[in-house]
C-alpha cells in the first residue's frame, strides 16, 4: 500500500514545515489506500520529508502555504507515502475541492463522518467505522487464550449465537456494566447462547481481577493488537450468528449503564430468529 490518507482539521500551522496543529485540534480521521484515488500529475521527487500541497496536488512554496494558512476554514488531508517515506499535507477549504485528486467515494465518506462528528462527537465516528469494518463479516482469526490454559479460536464457538464483550481492567465503564452482563447470562442460561468476554490484560491480572469481581461470561485473553483491530475502544459488544458472522455491534457505554442490558436484549432477540 503506497499511500494512506488521513483527514485532520487545522486551526493553525507553524511556519516550520516540521509541525502542524496539536492533536487536540483533530476533527476527523479517515485512512484509505492510494488505489482508491485517481492518478494525478507527477510530482518532483521528495523523500524522507514533509511536503505541503494544494487541493489539486501541486507542491506549495513556503509563501503559498503561509497564504493558505490564513484561511479560517482551512483543513488538511494528511497523506503518508510509504514508498518515498514522505508525509504530505494537502491544504483545502471544502471537501469538494479534493474531487479529481481524491476518489469521490472517499470524499463522500469524509463528509458523512464530519456530519457525525458534529452530531455525536468522535464516539459516533468510531462507531461508524467499526460497524463499516465488521458488520455482516466473519470474526477474524486469532488466538483466544482461555484462563484454563487452553487456546481457542472464534471457530470453536460456532454453532450457538455468540455474544462477545471486549473489556479491560482499567476501563471504568467496562466494570460498571458487568452486573448487567451477568444478568444477561442468567436470563439466557437455558438457551443456546454463549457469552464470551475478552481482555488484553495478562491472564494473571485477569484472574486476580475476577477473584474480587463477579463476571460470569466465559473469560479469555487476546493480544492488544487483536482487540484494537476489532474495536479501538471498550466496552464493545459483538453479536455473532451461529456461522460466525457478526450481525450487530454496540460500541461504548451509554450514559445510563443499565441501558446496555436493554440494548443487548434487543439485538440478541433479533438475532435469535
Amino acid at each position: 500500500m503506497k499511500f494512506l490518507l488521513t483527514l485532520i482539521i487545522i486551526f493553525n500551522l507553524f511556519s516550520c514545515q516540521e509541525k502542524i496543529a496539536p492533536a487536540e485540534k483533530e476533527k476527523v480521521t479517515q485512512e484509505v489506500s492510494s488505489s482508491e484515488k485517481p492518478s494525478k500529475k507527477q510530482f518532483t521527487p521528495v523523500s524522507n520529508g514533509i511536503v505541503f500541497k494544494d487541493a489539486q496536488g501541486n507542491i506549495l512554496s513556503e509563501s503559498q502555504k503561509d497564504s493558505l494558512v490564513e484561511s479560517v476554514n482551512l483543513q488538511v488531508l494528511r497523506r503518508f507515502d510509504n514508498e518515498l517515506k514522505n508525509t504530505e499535507y494537502i491544504l483545502f477549504e471544502k471537501y469538494d475541492d479534493l474531487r479529481g485528486f481524491v476518489a469521490d467515494d472517499v470524499i463522500d465518506n469524509l463528509i458523512e463522518e464530519a456530519t457525525l462528528m458534529k452530531a455525536g462527537g468522535r464516539g459516533a465516528v468510531i462507531n461508524k467505522r467499526v460497524v463499516d469494518q465488521w458488520k455482516d463479516k466473519p470474526l477474524p482469526e486469532g488466538a483466544l487464550n482461555m484462563l484454563d490454559g487452553s487456546v481457542k479460536s472464534f471457530k470453536d464457538f460456532q454453532g450457538n449465537l455468540l455474544v462477545v464483550n471486549l473489556w479491560y481492567i482499567n476501563c471504568g465503564p467496562c466494570i460498571a456494566e458487568m452486573p448487567y452482563l451477568n444478568d444477561l447470562v442468567e436470563k439466557y442460561q437455558d438457551e443456546d447462547i454463549t457469552f464470551l468476554a475478552l481482555s488484553f490484560d495478562s491472564i494473571p491480572d485477569i484472574t486476580n481481577f475476577l477473584e474480587r469481581t463477579d463476571f460470569t461470561y466465559i473469560q479469555g485473553q487476546i493480544s492488544r493488537n487483536f482487540s484494537s483491530n476489532l474495536s479501538p475502544v471498550a466496552p464493545a459488544h459483538f453479536i455473532v450468528d451461529k456461522d460466525g458472522i457478526i450481525r450487530d455491534i454496540l460500541i461504548g457505554a451509554p450514559r445510563n449503564t443499565q441501558e446496555i442490558y436493554n440494548r443487548l436484549i434487543s439485538v440478541i432477540e433479533k438475532n435469535k430468529k
